[in-house]
């Protein structure tokens, strides 16, 4: 099993049970994460592992998708070229899962578990004015999606705002005014907090000021994690710890921060990857690259690309499939 061909032990693995357990067998090692986009052009979608530097393209399972939405627990959310259409799609089980269509627009989104899972739901955040947002919630199974608007004490501006990410249940959005917007699916209520250390740009005094930022929350453990992306200078990394922000140590502790646009993922102790933050590239041609940053040797590799380059709109990351090793 150990010697097929990615596209072979996909097939393989959903053959039958025996055939599964097998491919099972063959597992990663390192859990790192893959960089995940869609082409412009065909009905492919592009698999790249940074580690190996390794590309591979699989089919997906229709045509007239147009780019992938979100990622967690190896399963991608994707929309259709209507732009209302969204589904799940499991690219080594090859499961697909649809949605009821969403026509609301949208700043952000984020599902908190498997699709298959009877606890998954899935969020939409959008911007209305300075103080009303409206969030969408829906789930598998589910004819509609329901949209409630809240008006909030605490401004969300127009700037700069991080990913949903959900965290025990609840999914939170953080904003570069240093407010951070926590929701409640289950009680559907809105709440908000605010930290005047950890704004934008006020973190280094205003020497900053004039940098192309970014802003990317994740999980780690339970826990909420906090980075920011100043031009070409180090990523700063918070964690919340007892409703404070607290700056990681210089060497992340052992941390693999795998960053992106729509989701960002956290690993610890990932052999030849620790105390680093990978951003997904695209190079000439379109070709499949990862820029990092490593908090050992304090600087970039291969080097800083223009900003616009890194964390492209179309691409993320996810889980690598269960059976290779």
């Amino acid at each position: 099993m150990s010697l097929l061909m990615l596209k072979d032990k996909i097939r393989a693995s959903t053959v039958c049970k025996k055939w599964l357990e097998a491919a099972k067998s063959v597992r990663v090692v390192h859990k790192h994460q893959w960089f995940v986009s869609i082409p412009t052009f065909g009905n492919s979608i592009n698999l790249f592992d940074p580690l190996e530097r390794k590309k591979y393209t699989l089919n997906l399972p229709e045509k007239g998708v147009t780019d992938v939405a979100y990622s967690k627990d190896g399963w991608l959310l994707m929309r259709r070229s209507s732009f209302v259409e969204f589904f799940f799609f499991n690219p080594y089980s090859r499961e697909l899962i649809s949605l009821p269509d969403n026509e609301l627009p949208y700043k952000a989104i984020a599902f908190s578990s498997a699709p298959t899972s009877e606890t998954c739901t899935l969020v939409t955040l959008n911007r209305i004015s300075e103080y009303i947002v409206a969030i969408s919630t829906c789930y598998p199974g589910a004819t509609e999606w329901i949209t409630k608007k809240f008006h909030c004490y605490l401004a969300f501006g127009p700037n700069v705002h991080s990913n949903l990410v959900c965290v025990n249940d609840r999914f939170y959005c953080f904003t570069s005014r240093g407010v951070l917007f926590e929701f409640d699916p289950a009680s559907r209520t809105l709440s908000h907090q605010a930290w005047d250390d950890v704004r934008f740009p006020e973190i280094h005094n205003n020497e900053w000021s004039y940098l192309p930022k970014e802003l990317y929350l994740m999980e780690q453990k339970g826990e909420l994690i906090l980075m920011y992306t100043y031009g070409a200078e180090k990523p700063v990394v918070y964690k919340l710890v007892s409703s404070k922000w607290e700056e990681m140590s210089s060497t992340l502790d052992g941390l693999t921060i795998f960053a992106s646009m729509y989701s960002s993922e956290t690993r610890m102790d990932v052999l030849g990857m620790k105390n680093s933050v990978y951003f997904p590239k695209y190079g000439l041609r379109n070709n499949m690259q990862c820029v990092s940053y490593s908090y050992n040797d304090a600087r970039y590799y291969p080097g800083l690309p223009e900003r616009r380059l890194l964390c492209p709109v179309d691409s993320l990351w996810i889980d690598p499939p269960p059976f290779l090793k």
